[in-house]
């Protein structure tokens, strides 16, 4: 798999910078010590690849996953669900981890389900992670349990919402906040009394 990416073929991220603008708390945690600072395209392209070739073996795994329940013949009888945490940045902002609240290189993560009888569609409604399981409790016909923050999302992947909620909020620590909508997304860092706003659009 890594022989399929070379690193002087990788482009860069489009909002790659060779350092973050500022000390968002957590500039020297983990991730970010595995390069120096300014981040560079040398320094990049070689995580880029290996990154690159780990997703397209993620993506022969579930391949072969998906090849098996079609030989069973369980194809219409199976919902598949996939979802990934958020990964690294890699030159994103000038950062390396995931400790950061970010729309891209940060917190946007994939999020696939495919239901027999349901046409595929794609959609922008937000959501959470944690709306998977009560999703899976409607589409499976299970009394969904009471005090849960997920929300259903089988009405958007039916095509009968285009959303469940008008917001999110994220946080990282005890330095970062963050709140999107549909178009809009403000990241507070309390400690340093920062705060940045982003049109999505």
């Amino acid at each position: 798999y890594y022989a399929r990416y070379r690193p002087e073929d990788i482009p860069l991220p489009p909002n790659f910078l060779p350092f973050h603008p500022f000390d968002n708390g957590q500039m020297t945690i983990r991730d970010e010590k595995t390069l120096p600072w300014p981040r560079t395209r040398e320094s990049l392209t070689g995580k880029l690849a290996r990154y690159y070739a780990s997703i397209a073996y993620t993506d022969d795994q579930i391949g072969r996953v998906l090849d098996a329940i079609e030989q069973a013949g369980q194809t219409d009888n199976t919902i598949i669900v996939f979802a990934s945490d958020n990964g690294l940045s890699l030159g994103e902002h000038g950062l390396l981890g995931k400790q950061n609240l970010y729309e891209r290189g940060g917190m946007h993560v994939p999020l696939f389900v495919a239901v027999p009888g349901l046409a595929p569609r794609r959609t922008d409604a937000l959501v959470y992670l944690h709306d998977i399981f009560p999703t899976v409790c409607e589409l499976t016909g299970l009394p969904t349990p009471d005090g849960l923050d997920g929300r259903s999302l089988a009405p958007v992947l039916a095509g009968r919402a285009e959303k469940v909620r008008d917001h999110l909020l994220t946080v990282y620590c005890d330095v970062q906040r963050s709140v999107r909508d549909a178009r809009w997304k403000l990241i507070r860092y309390p400690k340093i009394d920062k705060t940045q706003l982003f049109d999505l659009e």
